[in-house]
């Protein structure tokens, strides 16, 4: 079967790629809205007068509570500048910005990559409108990031669900980039065979045009 054949038979069994990159918009809408919704459930539970400080969820493991962090992961940062705290925000912004054009230039069809782009775009956005939100650049200001799911028996910090979905879109890309996408490094799959072999055949035909025009 020809390559172009593969591709198009991968695109009419559907799935997420089916279509169009809209998919990508909803489910980024869908995730922050998840995380917003939770991090307003936990301040307002835990903020109501007579409510418990904390809950255990898995007793000894994970406990639901809330916290409010000004500075990054672990609270770092919490005390700094605010010029530091600002460019963090600004920096912050302009990354997930910049993976946002990054996955409308993407080929559609490079599923894992895509999907890691919009988990990864949307707890970013997540936490930032956290951080603008509650202007954690000022110096008496009392909240930050909400943050509710306490891990800290597992080594991490207290986290939000805005964390969990960088975190799955860390796993997503690297299992992208080794196994599931054009450019991986052990393309495990049909599609992803097809979609290298025609990468490289464009990559080919273009060094051989320039070659033909020198």
């Amino acid at each position: 079967m020809k390559n172009n054949e593969l591709l198009n038979e991968s695109a009419k069994k559907g799935g997420l790629m089916k279509g169009s990159k809209w998919w990508g918009i909803f489910l980024f809408l869908l995730l922050v809205f998840v995380d917003q919704l939770t991090k307003l459930l936990a301040d307002v539970y835990f903020s109501s007068a007579g409510s418990p400080s904390k809950i255990s969820f898995i007793p000894n493991w994970i406990e639901f509570r809330i916290t409010y962090n000004r500075g990054i992961s672990y609270g770092l940062g919490s005390d700094a500048s605010p010029v530091l705290k600002i460019a963090v925000i600004a920096v912050t912004g302009i990354m997930m910005a910049g993976l946002a054009v990054l996955y409308c230039k993407t080929d559609k069809r490079r599923s894992w990559l895509n999907t890691a782009l919009v988990f990864i775009v949307s707890g970013g956005a997540g936490n930032l409108i956290d951080r603008v939100y509650y202007r954690v650049w000022e110096a008496n200001g009392a909240y930050g990031v909400r943050d509710m799911v306490d891990l800290s028996r597992f080594g991490f910090a207290v986290c939000n669900f805005a964390d969990f979905f960088i975190s799955i879109g860390a796993v997503i890309l690297v299992l992208a980039l080794l196994f599931l996408d054009t450019d991986a490094v052990f393309p495990a799959t049909k599609k992803y065979k097809a979609l290298a072999k025609e990468a490289e055949e464009k990559a080919e035909a273009k060094k051989q045009a320039k070659q033909n025009n020198g």
